[in-house]
Order: C-alpha cells, then structure tokens, then sequence
C-alpha cells in the first residue's frame, strides 16, 4: 500500500492550520505594535511572517515525514498517523510562530 495519500493529507492540513495561525498571529501582531511607528511596525510583521513561511515549509516537509515513518516503520494506522503528525506539526509550528513574534519585535528597533 502507498503512503502517498495520508502524507499529502497530513501535509494540507497542517498547512492550512498553520496559515490561519498566521493570520490570527498577525492581527495580534498589529494590536502588540499599536505604540510603534508605521515604519518599524511594518518591518516587524515583515520580518516575523518571512520566519513564519519558512517555518511553514519546514514543517510540511517534517509531517510528511512523520506520517511516512510512523505508517511505515512502526506500522501504525493511517489516520492515526495523520492525527498525529497534523497535531506535532501544528504545535511546533505554534512554538515558533510565537519566537518569531518574540523576535521581530526587538529586531526591528522596537523598545
């Protein structure tokens, strides 16, 4: 049996989970940055939704992994493993979806 189809599942959803983070970040973003110049507020969201893309690939390629290695080696059912891998790369890309909002903020001048 192909590993195809629950890779590419758990690869859409956590994607799409990930963007609405973003987006919900974002506006978070904006409503923490009400106190700094346009300028410096426009650098932060840059710098912090650039972090967040890369962490978004990053993360797709890490649940299409796990899904294939917890199917394959450890011989687990596929919708477990797409519950599974969705929720690991959703939290991890949470985590650092925070750290890049942490970090923006005193990277683009902001005291």
């Amino acid at each position: 049996m192909s590993n195809k189809a629950p890779a590419i599942i758990s690869t859409v959803l956590t994607i799409i989970f990930l963007i609405i983070l973003a987006i919900a970040s974002v506006l978070l973003e904006m409503l923490a940055l009400n106190g700094a110049s346009e300028r410096q507020g426009t650098l932060a969201m840059g710098i912090s939704l650039a972090c967040q893309g890369v962490s978004l690939v990053l993360i797709a390629i890490f649940t299409r992994w796990l899904t294939n290695l917890l199917i394959a080696r450890f011989n687990w059912n596929k919708v477990v493993a797409v519950i599974v891998a969705v929720i690991s790369g959703v939290v991890l890309g949470s985590v650092i979806s925070f750290l890049s909002l942490i970090i923006s903020i005193p990277v683009a001048g902001i005291r």
